[in-house]
């Protein structure tokens, strides 16, 4: 795959984080990273993942000169919940008992209790109807883990989404974001880690610019169930999952619709010219370093280390060096594609709004849309990021109509098949 030219003719504006801090919502932290780990706790509630009042509960108890209270408040924060759920559980409550055991899954997984985000999560995946399929997917000698959604019991097939999502995202959270969402629309959606991501680091795997590969083991385990329309079949990616999904479907057609939230034509433009980690590589190792972490924030040097493990980087610097190899050409993108962003994710990145437009006129399908999550309705972040019931209304209502359309054609090309035999004969 070659580069797209285009994307390289105009200059890419480094975003601006000093107009971000002034201009974006503030959830509570005044440090930017602290407040995006509250903002991907309320992106969990709408599929049952969080409660508000849960969630502002346990940050108002922290000191927010101290990072590790968070760790320790959500962690009690679960262990409350976990306790409801088996109360709950013994007494015959079992909607009571999965509604607490998911909500306690998520608050341990934001204080890095893993083992304990897994139990819960499955203990409450047990009880949904049909239950949560743990799933493992043969690859490279390893494991693509996921969980199936199935719409209902029976093996009718379905529409079906797979969902990928970014840097920092972990699979059981990926399911409160559009997981019972799809299921409510009849979809099945499989949510699934591609390598570098989640639990896949703990195997030895780092992200790859070739995500084809690994899609197509995906695809070839969806396409072998009896409950997978193979005509119905999509994928969205999250924040790095917009590259790793548009990547894939520029190999793997038989992804019948793609949704990007939001486009990353070029790893290395995204991380390097629009994100802050190209000055962070520069001055990493100087005495420059210690200036810039005042500014980014404490929080801020937890994430570039797992940055650097997530893409087997040695340092800033070979992590920018591994960038130059993800990027894609849009052209080569055959099915409708549903492009989505954030307004304020563009008022301070022109960047991400270019990548945007770029791939818009590029991409070779016609069916190609994109919609910028308002302010207005708390949607205007990264990956229109909180508000996940305008995200999924847009991505569902746009994937039913992509489909209802594909399947009308495809009756019309049969009905014209079929005329010109009779006249033949």
């Amino acid at each position: 795959m070659k580069r797209y030219e285009k994307l390289y003719e105009q200059k890419i504006p480094r975003a601006s984080l000093s107009k971000y801090k002034r201009e974006r919502i503030v959830y509570r932290f005044k440090d930017v990273h602290m407040d995006l780990n509250a903002m991907h706790l309320l992106w969990q509630q709408g599929g049952g993942g969080t409660d508000t009042a849960e969630i502002w509960a346990a940050i108002s108890r922290m000191d927010k000169k101290d990072k590790e209270t968070w760790n320790r408040e959500f962690a009690a924060q679960g262990a409350r919940l976990e306790a409801m759920a088996r109360e709950s559980l013994k007494g015959g409550h079992l909607v009571s008992a999965r509604e607490a055991f998911f909500r306690a899954s998520s608050y341990y997984g934001t204080a890095g209790n893993r083992e304990k985000q897994v139990d819960c999560f499955r203990a409450a995946g047990d009880m949904v109807e049909p239950p949560l399929e743990p799933v493992e997917i043969p690859f490279a000698g390893k494991h693509l883990p996921g969980y199936f959604v199935k719409a209902a019991a029976d093996d009718q097939q379905r529409k079906t989404l797979i969902l990928i999502g970014g840097g920092d995202t972990i699979l059981e959270d990926l399911y409160f974001i559009a997981g019972p969402a799809g299921k409510n629309r009849g979809y099945n959606v499989f949510v699934v880690e591609m390598p570098g991501q989640g639990a896949t680091v703990l195997e030895g795997m780092f992200m790859r610019p070739d995500t084809e590969v690994p899609m197509k083991a995906i695809v070839d385990y969806l396409l072998s169930r009896p409950d997978v329309d193979p005509e119905k079949l999509a994928a969205m990616g999250l924040s790095w999952g917009g590259y790793m999904v548009p990547r894939a479907a520029c190999f793997e057609k038989r992804l019948k619709a793609i949704v990007a939230n939001s486009i990353i034509l070029d790893g290395n433009i995204w991380m390097t010219e629009i994100s802050p980690f190209g000055i962070i590589a520069k001055l990493e190792g100087t005495i420059l370093f210690s200036l810039l972490k005042l500014f980014l924030g404490s929080s801020m040097m937890p994430r570039l280390e797992s940055i650097k493990k997530k893409w087997g980087a040695k340092d800033m610097k070979h992590f920018v060096e591994l960038n130059k190899e993800f990027y894609l050409d849009p052209r080569m993108i055959e099915c409708p594609t549903l492009l989505l962003d954030g307004a304020t994710e563009n008022l301070y990145s022109r960047g991400v709004e270019i990548l945007q437009e770029v791939a818009l006129k590029a991409i070779a399908h016609p069916n190609k849309k994109r919609v910028t999550g308002p302010k207005e309705l708390g949607a205007d972040g990264h990956c229109q990021i909180v508000n996940t019931n305008f995200m999924n209304r847009v991505t569902f209502d746009w994937l039913d109509e992509v489909f209802e359309k594909e399947a009308v054609k495809a009756a019309s090309s049969s009905v014209k098949s079929e005329n010109l035999i009779k006249k033949s004969i």
